[in-house]
C-alpha cells in the first residue's frame, strides 16, 4: 500500500512538473507551431532562393533593390498550370523592411491568377518581388493588390544605375524570377497578390492579420532567422 503512494505521488509530481515546465517554455514560445511543416518549409526555401540570388552574379542588381525596398515578396516555387486551368501561382512570405534595415516576422501570400505568364518553355520559377514604396506595399498587406491595375511592375535587370539615383523614379515593384539559376522571363500583369490566412494561422498557431505580423511586429518567427539574414544587405560603404 505504501509502495503504491509514493507511485501515485511520484507520478502527480512529475505531472505537476511538467505543466510548469510546459507553462514557462509555451508562453514565451514564439517558433512555429508544431503542424507547420509546409509553412516553415517555405520560409526555409524563401531563404535559398534569396541567397542564391544573391551569389549570382546574373541576378547581382538584388541588393541594389533590398537595400531601397519597403518590403519583400518571396515566392519559392511559382508553377505554370496546365492548358485546362490556364493559370499559374504560387506560395510565398511577406516582409517588411524596417527604418534601420532589419526585416519583420513573415506573413504567408500567394501570387495568383490566369492572365499573368510565365515565358514559353517554362514550367516553374521562384520569384522575388520588391516593392520599392509604402503605398504599393500597404495595399498588399491590407487588401491584397493586383499587378497593372493596382502597382506598376517591371524586371530588376536593367536601369538600375540610373534609377537608383532618385529613389521617386522606381517603379512601384521590382521582380527576378530563377529558373535553374537562369533569368525567366515572365509577365506579372494582372498577377494577384493575396494573403493566406490559414497559412498564417497554421504558423503562428493563431490568426494574425499580416499588418499585426509585418508593421505592428506581435509576433516573432524564430524560424525565419536566415531568411532574414539572406534579405539583409549592408548600407552602402560598410
Amino acid at each position: 500500500m505504501r509502495r503504491q503512494v509514493l507511485v501515485i505521488l511520484a507520478l502527480v509530481a512529475f505531472g505537476a512538473l511538467g505543466a510548469l515546465l510546459s507553462g514557462c517554455y509555451g508562453s514565451q514560445n514564439t517558433a512555429p507551431s508544431e503542424n507547420s511543416f509546409y509553412e516553415q518549409g517555405l520560409v526555409d526555401k524563401a531563404a535559398v532562393v534569396v541567397r542564391g540570388m544573391r551569389q549570382d552574379p546574373k541576378f547581382k542588381h538584388i541588393e541594389v533593390y533590398l537595400r531601397n525596398a519597403k518590403g519583400v515578396l518571396v515566392l519559392p516555387s511559382v508553377i505554370k498550370a496546365g492548358f485546362i486551368y490556364g493559370g499559374q501561382g504560387g506560395n510565398g512570405v511577406l516582409l517588411a523592411r524596417e527604418a534601420n534595415g532589419a526585416w519583420s516576422s513573415p506573413a504567408f501570400y500567394t501570387l495568383g491568377g490566369g492572365s499573368f505568364g510565365l515565358q514559353i518553355g517554362v514550367q516553374e520559377a521562384a520569384i522575388v518581388l520588391v516593392f520599392m514604396n509604402d503605398k504599393a506595399f500597404r495595399s498588399a498587406i491590407d487588401t491584397g493588390l493586383t499587378i497593372g491595375a493596382d502597382a506598376t511592375a517591371a524586371a530588376g535587370t536593367a536601369g538600375v544605375t540610373g534609377e537608383v539615383a532618385s529613389p521617386h523614379s522606381f517603379k512601384d515593384v521590382y521582380y527576378f524570377a530563377d529558373v535553374g539559376g537562369l533569368f525567366a522571363g515572365l509577365s506579372l500583369e494582372g498577377g494577384v497578390i493575396h494573403v493566406r490566412e490559414g497559412l498564417n494561422k497554421a504558423y503562428y498557431g493563431k490568426i494574425y492579420t499580416p499588418r499585426e505580423i509585418v508593421l505592428e511586429h506581435k509576433v516573432d518567427a524564430k524560424g525565419a532567422v536566415m531568411l532574414k539574414e539572406a534579405l539583409t544587405v549592408p548600407a552602402r560603404g560598410k
